[in-house]
């Protein structure tokens, strides 16, 4: 309604291609949008989440859901099979009146399979890999898991256990590894380096992933809890999963993404899905999606992208939900919105998650619009990822660029120099949050020819010295 307030996570301040409709008509209705995903409590607050505070309205709901959903299709996909499992007494969450009653039926699933064991045509040892383990959708995908007789494993145990297939233990158990950023990537000039996440959030680019080689090829199933932004690499592509399987490598049957980026950490997220049409299927040979099982593609993916999970738990979610923001909703209700932001009456902490006021981005925000004409640019360079660890790779330059990057139209002027013969792929970015503050971007140029390479970053520096940018190289 024009010029009222919203509160809603509305999926817009990483420029998500896919919601930029919804901002362009909050601004034409000139509300005020207040996003769940920014409200921070007791906090110093950078403008890429390096938030040292609490999200108040972060809860374990969709890991939690997602899980007993999930059991609930892979139950239906192994029936398709003609194998008849224990999960098929799992239903999805939203048929259970509250989280006690749908555990209850993961319990009768959990204790058929120790009672009877789980059908070896499944493909015994039956492995879970759960990414982001230690988020708060990842703890909520473990509570869940845990109403089933499970045996959590490091990452490094998946493959002795894969290569002793007969051990009857299998029969009885379904092997859980959490898996933590760490385990998913490692340093590119040095393997064998320890690091910690805070230092791959801030330089992603020296990373190179490896969970697709190291551990991938044992998983039957992920379930994906991981945070994701496009500075990072991503965890899984399509040709990663088409080589896997063409080399017989692979054991993977279905996949429960939890975080929905969509062609993000795990590339062939194609699609959202629903409670109604949960599932589709991901061909990894063809990379078509498929509505409805087909015998006829045995390496089919079963793929669960529902992106509002809270709400198939719709009593315990509100409950939890309703005594968070029942101090925040006064506040809100007593503020002026016709009034500029710092005037209004809001409390700070609220200033800071509203998106759009008066048909126009907030200050915080406005660097969403250079996102998202920066997404347009880099359209046909986004799907390019590098084989091998980049500082290997003879015709590869990594660059900084520092500066006033956006607010000037300079960053579109160098992607328009880098037009042309060579590939380029945008690893990190930080927005300055207003003219006072600059920007830095960091960009992979690579190319089968190294003079071609050098040819372009040698423009590169001469338009930047042009513009008053600073390029460094990393």
């Amino acid at each position: 309604m024009q010029g009222k307030t919203y509160l809603h996570w509305s999926h817009t301040i990483k420029a998500q291609s896919q919601n930029m409709a919804a901002l362009d008509k909050m601004l034409e209705m000139k509300v005020r949008h207040i996003d769940f995903e920014k409200i921070y409590v007791d906090v110093n607050i950078d403008i890429f989440t390096q938030y040292k505070g609490k999200n108040i309205t972060a809860f374990p709901f969709a890991g939690i859901a997602g899980v007993i959903s999930f059991m609930s299709e892979y139950g239906k996909l192994l029936l398709q099979k003609n194998i008849n499992s224990p999960f098929l007494t799992i239903g999805p969450a939203y048929q259970y009146f509250d989280k006690k009653a749908a555990y209850r039926g993961m319990n009768e699933a959990g204790e058929l399979i120790k009672k009877r064991g789980l059908p070896k045509e499944i493909d015994l040892p039956l492995i879970i890999g759960v990414l982001g383990s230690n988020g708060l959708c990842g703890k909520g995908s473990m509570e869940a898991l845990s109403n089933l007789p499970i045996t959590i494993i490091k990452p490094d145990q998946a493959k002795q256990l894969c290569q002793n297939k007969n051990d009857p233990a299998h029969k009885y158990t379904i092997y859980v590894i959490p898996f933590v950023t760490t385990d998913l990537v490692r340093y590119s000039e040095d393997y064998d380096k320890e690091f910690t996440s805070k230092e791959y959030y801030e330089h992603p680019h020296l990373y190179t992933p490896v969970f697709h080689s190291k551990y991938l090829p044992y998983l039957n199933i992920i379930i994906n809890d991981i945070y994701w932004e496009n500075k990072f690499p991503r965890y899984i592509t399509n040709h990663q999963m088409r080589d896997l399987v063409q080399a017989g490598q692979s054991r993977l049957q279905a996949i429960c993404d939890v975080t929905c980026d969509l062609e993000g950490s795990i590339q062939f997220l194609k699609k959202y899905t629903s409670p109604s049409d949960p599932i589709y299927f991901y061909d990894p040979i063809s990379e078509e999606v498929i509505d409805k099982f087909e015998t006829r593609r045995p390496n089919n993916i079963l793929y669960m992208s529902i992106d509002f999970l809270p709400s198939q738990l719709p009593y315990d979610a509100s409950i939890a939900f309703g005594e968070t923001i029942r101090d925040i909703v006064p506040e809100i209700a007593l503020s002026d919105s016709k009034k500029p932001l710092a005037e209004s009456g809001l409390p700070k902490y609220l200033q800071d998650a509203t998106i759009t006021l008066h048909g126009q981005l907030t200050d915080k925000f406005k660097y969403i619009t250079h996102l998202r004409n920066m997404n347009e640019k880099l359209k046909e360079n986004q799907n390019f990822q590098p084989k091998k660890a980049l500082k290997k790779v003879p015709s590869y330059f990594a660059i900084k660029l520092e500066g006033h990057l956006f607010d000037t139209g300079a960053i579109n002027k160098v992607f328009d120099q880098l037009q042309g013969q060579i590939k380029f792929n945008v690893v990190d970015i930080q927005v300055g949050q207003d003219e006072f503050h600059e920007s830095h971007v960091v960009i992979q140029l690579f190319s089968k020819e190294n003079r071609e390479l050098m040819d372009k970053v040698e423009k590169v520096n001469s338009l930047c010295d042009t513009l008053n940018i600073k390029v460094s190289v990393e």
